[in-house]
């Protein structure tokens, strides 16, 4: 069956795929890793006629036929984003994937990449993501979902299928550039059961609401996708929408694979779908790394052992990976005249230490001059003063040597043009 045909019958792969995911999770993860073995072995065989992975098996002196669980993969070689790439930059132009897919990420880490999509493969990334959504314990057929405008997409939702007319996966989409009291209108009026979108765009209204008192509509369950969200983000989301906050984390690359729920610390990975791998400096590996992602679905054209550039920690009980903290992606360090940096994550305990901060970026004018913006709770304790030799006091002890600050005082701090929030810019050469 050609792309142009399996397109047609998208939505019937993904209620049957959906049908044979695993959508809640109890203590007894052995039919799970059963299932997830399966799937690494038929990846592997699918994977070795690839003539990609043919040469990355080779240099990495690996017979495929000996990668039998999730663990095995942290034998091969990772794919970097700028691997991924070039690959795909070579590929999307051949006539054999005419009709596929090709989504583009965002480009937060510098520049977009396209990815390649068969339309089984996007069907089920699509089920994936109405797991996400019953793993928590929303319905997606029945309630009411609402999310951002794509802006790769100028029909984002796609034209109603028959799903739709019969009352089932209802949604609406709102323009998240919109001003906020719009968009806060809109949420209002649709009363949402699901609310996603950026963390940055949903973040700029929460602070909206906060100054002004509008109140939002407090969706059963709301996500704020895209971007990692730090604990000072997380209470103010709470206080203004409500308990109901989920963390899916993955990437358009890969697909939703792992949930933290509602008054949870950890992540559950969905295991059947996925390997997510921590690995050290040497490709090991370990209970703190680099994130390694593998989505088991996308057989027609895998994608092995993929980092998107996140750290983060884990546990392993019987056999079972946790994920217990996701460190995101920030993309940029406070930098020094020597070429040694200083990462957003050690400058991190003294933000979330003080709640009055709602938002804040850093950006390196010079080596000796950092710009701060910053948003400050209409009813913190601390006042601009305080908060900003709070500030400079406790980063100058953690930076490699002291810097002069200069603040600046906001409503709101403005996203990048891809709707994210880079918290450190570094202008210094």
């Amino acid at each position: 069956m050609n792309a142009e045909t399996e397109r047609k019958w998208m939505q019937l792969y993904m209620i049957e795929d959906l049908g044979r995911m695993t959508r809640k999770y109890t203590g007894d993860y052995s039919k799970i890793m059963e299932t997830q073995e399966k799937r690494v072995r038929r990846l592997m065989k699918i994977a070795s006629h690839h003539s990609f992975y043919q040469r990355r098996f080779k240099e990495a002196g690996i017979d495929p036929e000996e990668i039998k669980t999730g663990n095995d993969l942290a034998k091969l070689p990772v794919i970097t984003k700028d691997e991924l790439r070039e690959w795909m930059n070579y590929l999307k132009d051949k006539p054999e994937y005419k009709g596929w897919f090709q989504d583009t990420t965002s480009g937060s880490t510098g520049k977009p990449l396209t990815i390649l999509f068969s339309p089984r493969e996007k069907a089920y990334m699509k089920a994936n993501w109405l797991r996400v959504m019953m793993t928590a314990g929303y319905n997606p057929f029945f309630g009411r979902t609402m999310s951002r405008i794509n802006m790769h997409d100028p029909n984002p939702g796609g034209p109603d299928g028959f799903i739709q007319k019969f009352g089932i996966l209802r949604r609406e989409f709102v323009d998240q550039y919109a001003p906020e009291e719009e968009v806060i209108d809109r949420i209002n009026e649709y009363k949402p059961d699901w609310l996603y979108m950026n963390k940055t765009e949903l973040m700029r209204i929460v602070l909206y609401s906060n100054r002004t008192g509008k109140e939002i509509f407090h969706p059963k369950f709301y996500d704020p996708i895209s971007e990692k969200v730090d604990e000072n983000t997380r209470r103010l989301f709470i206080k203004i929408l409500g308990p109901g906050i989920v963390d899916s984390y993955g990437s358009a690359e890969t697909g939703a694979c792992m949930i933290r729920l509602p008054g949870t610390d950890e992540y559950i990975i969905h295991n059947d779908s996925f390997v997510v791998n921590i690995i050290d400096d040497e490709g090991r590996l370990a209970n703190e790394g680099r994130i390694v992602i593998t989505p088991l679905y996308k057989t027609d054209l895998p994608l092995i052992n993929y980092s998107i550039g996140d750290k983060g920690t884990c546990r392993v009980e019987n056999g079972v990976r946790f994920i217990t903290s996701v460190q995101g992606r920030m993309n940029d360090y406070f930098r020094y005249e020597n070429g040694e940096v200083t990462s957003f994550f050690e400058v991190t305990p003294v933000i979330a230490h003080c709640s009055d901060i709602l938002q804040i970026r850093f950006i390196e004018e010079t080596y000796e001059l950092i710009h701060v913006q910053i948003v400050r709770d209409d009813k913190a304790q601390m006042s601009r003063e305080e908060i900003e030799n709070y500030l400079e006091t406790n980063l100058n002890k953690i930076f490699k040597r002291p810097f002069k600050f200069r603040f600046e005082w906001m409503n709101s701090i403005p996203p990048d043009k891809n709707g994210k929030l880079r918290m450190i810019i570094c202008n210094v050469q």
